[in-house]
């Protein structure tokens, strides 16, 4: 089993998107914003995603966040050591076998549609390739709100076991004059809390950085599960959000330091 996976540094951030089409205003730039409301829509199912750099990036995953994509949607992502060449670094097989765990694409009801992600082995590239095909889409036309791509830290010890998954529910329970208990339905997302007992020292300095870095305001793809055999453990498990405590790391004993952590979903 693969130890969690933290992607802090989103590279597509600094990328130049381009999609094969757009509806309206909704265009790939949206892609870029921590924003639900902004999304890329393609005219039909199918959607290809090009993002370009000035300089060679490395990349480990590629995640789509909060789609409306089902679970019989498929991904496929290629990347190239520079834009225009003909032989991918990464990505040669078609289309839902490369890039795609089988069933691992869900749907939310009031939380934000569902995510697709694909791991792969870190590569310098300067353009990546994302062909998504969804054509079981109620709507008609494949959403996408937000791209993540990057290299991620993982410890060499993982978190210890008691990891805990909450499913956060804004909505409000009242009584009418009569008695009835009615709702007012609000909106749900996923929190999650874990314990890391025995970081070394190498990875007490790169999770400082972390946590410098991205505080409480910038948020970050974390997978507890990430390429696990059941792909709907790894999808519960998988958040993009931010970390929503800020306390202290201790030093348990000699050369080990320990930390929580909780990241609450966008």
């Amino acid at each position: 089993m693969s130890n969690l996976r933290i992607i802090h540094d989103n590279a597509a951030d600094r990328a130049v998107l381009a999609a094969s089409s757009q509806t309206g205003e909704l265009g790939p730039a949206n892609l870029q914003r921590d924003s639900k409301n902004t999304v890329l829509r393609a005219s039909g199912t199918a959607q290809t995603i090009t993002a370009t750099w000035p300089t060679q990036e490395s990349i480990a995953c590629v995640a789509l966040i909060s789609t409306n994509m089902t679970s019989s949607a498929r991904m496929r992502v290629r990347g190239y050591a520079q834009p225009g060449d003909a032989v991918p670094v990464f990505g040669v097989l078609p289309l839902g076998w490369n890039a795609y765990q089988w069933g691992g694409v869900n749907t939310w009801a009031r939380g934000g549609g569902s995510d697709g992600v694909t791991w792969f082995t870190p590569a310098r590239v300067r353009q990546i390739v994302i062909d998504v095909s969804a054509p079981q889409s109620p709507e008609g036309y494949l959403e996408i709100s937000r791209l993540v791509v990057g290299n991620y830290w993982s410890p060499q010890c993982n978190a210890e076991y008691g990891a805990q998954l909450q499913t956060l529910d804004s909505s409000e329970n009242y009584r009418t004059g009569a008695g009835a208990l009615k709702t007012a339905l609000g909106a749900t997302s996923d929190k999650l809390s874990i314990s890391l007992t025995h970081l070394t020292p190498m990875d007490r300095a790169r999770f400082m950085r972390i946590l410098r870095e991205n505080g409480k305001g910038k948020a970050m793809l974390f997978s507890l599960f990430p390429e696990n055999p059941d792909p709907l453990l790894e999808q519960d498990y998988m958040l993009y959000g931010k970390a929503s405590n800020s306390d202290a790391v201790t030093t348990p004993y000699f050369d080990t330091y320990s930390a929580p952590l909780q990241i609450e979903g966008m």
